[in-house]
């Protein structure tokens, strides 16, 4: 019964058939898949067969691809590494009774920036560690004021330098490296007051940050030129810089300087550092 109705006598015979012929069924099964998995696998066969036939040329060069690429990998890979960071000749500018010292840095490598320690050899010692970093193309100066004997600088010393790469530099410049110089003013001492026996002079300028990012603090090298000459270089900091936010800025000079006709401000902040960005 089925559903409390009695099975046909028709059900019943198809339901002794099955069982009575249940392992015969079985085996006919596995039969058909064994030959179904054969005449795929002979046909798999047959079509590597053939491809290695028809397309033995193509395959051949591929091998020669993939055999040239293994033996140029330890070229390829050197490529790929940054190039050293280029160094230019010291300049040395008389501080009083010290000097102030100046080497232009450029970085050749277009998606790479670094990180660093620098100091200046002068005769037998080196000079305060101090750190900095070089944007990706960037040309640059690194600045130590006030060295004790440092005409007799001869060259930079670079250590731990660790190379980061960064593919979107362009975009981000754009984005995060707008910063005008505006309302610059160089004030020698006749016209500060303060008379001819004391050599101080001044410079006034300020900062305009049209970014959208807040920063904790922007650094600032000015130079100083008479003809086109740097006679005179100093170095400050902006403190806190919002964004669309301009700062009134100053900068003195306790030294005897020549005529001065131009002044170089020159804004300086790793945009690629986390670390330098205020929180919204």
């Amino acid at each position: 019964m089925v559903d409390g109705k009695p099975m046909s006598e028709k059900s019943l015979k198809l339901a002794y058939w099955y069982v009575t012929n249940k392992l015969l069924l079985k085996r006919i099964l596995i039969i058909v898949l064994i030959i179904v998995n054969a005449l795929l696998a002979i046909y798999l066969i047959y079509l590597l067969v053939f491809n290695l036939y028809i397309y033995r040329s193509e395959y051949q060069v591929m091998l020669n691809n993939i055999e040239t690429i293994n033996q140029d990998y330890p070229n390829l890979r050197v490529a790929n590494l940054p190039q050293d960071i280029q160094v230019g000749q010291i300049k040395v500018l008389p501080n009083n009774e010290n000097y102030d010292l100046m080497v232009e840095i450029a970085n050749p490598n277009v998606q790479w920036w670094a990180s660093f320690n620098y100091k200046f050899q002068v005769n037998d010692e080196l000079t305060e560690t101090r750190s900095s970093f070089i944007l990706p193309g960037e040309t640059k100066r690194l600045v130590d004021l006030s060295v004790p004997d440092g005409d007799l600088a001869s060259r930079l010393d670079l250590s731990n330098v660790v190379w980061q790469k960064e593919i979107d530099y362009v975009s981000l410049q754009r984005l995060r490296l707008r910063f005008d110089i505006q309302n610059v003013e160089y004030v020698p001492a006749s016209e500060l007051g303060v008379g001819q026996e004391l050599p101080v002079s001044r410079v006034l300028f300020t900062v305009y940050n049209n970014t959208a990012y807040n920063y904790k603090n922007i650094k600032l090298l000015i130079l100083l030129k008479s003809a086109d000459n740097i006679v005179a270089i100093n170095q400050i900091s902006s403190g806190a810089l919002k964004n669309n936010q301009s700062k009134k800025l100053e900068s003195t000079f306790f030294q005897s300087l020549p005529r001065i006709t131009s002044v170089e401000v020159v804004p300086e902040v790793n945009i690629l550092d986390d670390d330098v960005y205020l929180d919204f």
